[in-house]
């Protein structure tokens, strides 16, 4: 899998209407960040705004009104992407109107996007209900970007600043084998430091104890365990270009509470970026998360 089909859903509305801005800051960020990662895959550009709720029949404005307002955001939507054809490359936009979850997902599919980029949303400490349902619902990959947090590669080079902090969450299988090479193999965080870590949940006391098993018997099979997720942890990093990485990946096997551990982890490691999948754990993790995620769908399965 590659990221060549970048498609940035972008919010392109002023709610300072004070601000001598023509563009949103956070747009303006978030395209750049489009932007580099088409251009290190040598890929392409699709730029989406989308006018949320409109709708003419609910909303207090007449029909004018609304096509100056379309009129400035298509504006702004040329601007962004002058700047993305400037950089090397073809770039597409479309400004809808509608839920802007729907629209955007309905775009990205027809464009068959490889990767989807949105802003975080406006909560500080959780995602926004937009970029929620994209990472629920679309086919592809979705990043969803912080943009306080440090992007894929540094701006500077100097030594005093630190590098982007990556956490890949891996649960051993394929999809995760699947998905560090991707990551590996775009060159997107080439030097950035990562930790390709995997959770073992412990077994449940009040099951163990109905099933006669010891305290000791626990201990030694969590051991098991845990020297089999390193092992696999390894099994999946050989075949990777990890050594071409500025730092490497460090391996690491941590044992707890899944949501918990995951949660500590990202706070002790300062981490900027976290890539996993989807699935229920993730669920109860991904809206609370304090930093980047980027999030591949669950593979297909096959009928038997």
């Amino acid at each position: 899998m590659s990221f060549r089909r970048v498609f940035v859903g972008l919010n392109l509305e002023l709610h300072d209407l004070t601000s001598d801005e023509f563009i949103p800051a956070t747009a303006l960020r978030l395209v750049e960040r489009g932007i580099e990662i088409a251009a290190a895959q040598r890929g392409e550009l699709h730029l989406c705004a989308v006018i949320d709720g409109l709708d003419l029949t609910q909303i207090p404005a007449t029909p004018q009104q609304v096509s100056a307002f379309g009129g400035i955001l298509s504006e702004r939507l040329d601007v962004l992407a002058d700047e993305a054809r400037e950089a090397g490359l073809d770039c597409e936009t479309s400004l809808l109107g509608g839920v802007a979850a729907e629209e955007l997902l309905r775009q990205a599919n027809d464009w068959s996007a490889t990767l989807i980029v949105i802003g975080a949303g406006a909560p500080p400490t959780s995602l926004g209900p937009t970029a929620w349902q994209l990472l629920r619902l679309a086919k592809c990959p979705v990043l969803v970007e912080r943009l306080a947090v440090r992007g894929p590669s540094s701006e500077s080079r100097d030594d005093d600043i630190e590098p982007p902090h990556v956490l890949l969450a891996d649960d051993l299988s394929d999809a995760s084998g699947a998905r560090l090479m991707t990551v590996v193999s775009s060159g997107l965080w080439r030097d950035a430091k990562c930790w390709l870590t995997h959770i073992v949940e412990p077994d449940r006391w009040t099951e163990a104890w109905k099933g006669g098993i010891s305290a000791e018997e626990l201990v030694r099979r969590q051991a098991a365990r845990i020297e089999s997720a390193r092992l696999k942890l390894h099994d999946q990093l050989a075949p990777t270009d990890h050594r071409t990485m500025s730092y490497g990946i460090l391996t690491h096997v941590a044992d707890g509470d899944f949501s918990a551990t995951l949660r500590h982890l990202i706070d002790e490691w300062h981490i900027d970026l976290l890539v996993c999948g989807s699935g229920a754990r993730m669920d109860a993790v991904l809206p609370h998360v304090p930093c980047s995620v980027l999030c591949f769908p669950q593979p297909p399965t096959s009928n038997p």
